[in-house]
């Protein structure tokens, strides 16, 4: 669970990244990441990453045949997923843009993209981003596209709640003080995505229910 509120921490340091977040998260990230390759990938597919950091699932899933657009509003951040695009030699594969979540409105076109992918960045987005992030997502999907989220969500039950509480409270000042922002644990975003027209198909949760992926279908 700290992962989710260090995330700010080790974007000041980038080349770091990686390999904090896999720390602080168990191996979370990289494990939801090779499940979103493995199972919801395809080759040919024409794949937008929102929040794509330092490009370690576009390299996935541009090693697997995907042509990737990455983005992120962090220059720093896709400096160094450029660096790694090089070293892969994928930059045929691999479109990187500095672009906010919310600005996707002014740059594709509907229909753009077979499948959409995010991964803790959904959390960094006001209740009312969120909705028109997905609602943009909807309208940039092909028909049958799909859209994979793994992000952090509040637990259902009380128990599991006020531990990830007392866990992530702490580290949610620390994390302000050091970077003046903070993450927002996604509350019924099942809800969010069907109220954005979405069907979903898949949803999983793990440790402690605070950390689920979602995968919607555009019908």
């Amino acid at each position: 669970m700290a992962s989710y509120v260090f995330m700010k921490i080790l974007e000041s340091a980038p080349a770091r990244y990686d390999r904090g977040i896999e720390i602080l998260s168990l191996g979370q990230n990289k494990r939801v990441q090779r499940e979103i390759v493995d199972n919801y990938i395809d080759r040919g597919d024409r794949v937008l990453e929102i929040g794509c950091g330092t490009g370690s699932l576009a390299i996935s899933c541009a090693e697997k045949g995907a042509f990737v657009v990455g983005i992120d509003v962090s220059s720093r951040m896709l400096t160094v997923a450029s660096r790694k695009i090089h070293e892969h030699k994928l930059t045929e594969k691999v479109q990187l843009q500095e672009l906010g979540a919310i600005e996707i409105d002014k740059v594709f076109e509907d229909g753009s993209f077979d499948k959409i992918t995010g991964t803790l960045v959904f959390s960094e987005l006001y209740p009312d981003e969120r909705r028109y992030v997905l609602r943009q997502a909807y309208r940039i999907l092909k028909p049958g596209g799909l859209i994979v989220i793994a992000d952090e969500v509040i637990p259902s039950t009380l128990l599991k709640c006020v531990l990830h509480r007392l866990i992530r409270i702490p580290l949610a000042i620390i994390t302000y003080i050091l970077t003046q922002t903070t993450t927002r644990a996604l509350k019924d975003f099942d809800k969010t995505l069907t109220e954005t027209e979405f069907e979903i198909i898949q949803h999983k949760k793990s440790m402690l229910d605070s950390f689920a992926l979602f995968v919607a279908l555009k019908e």
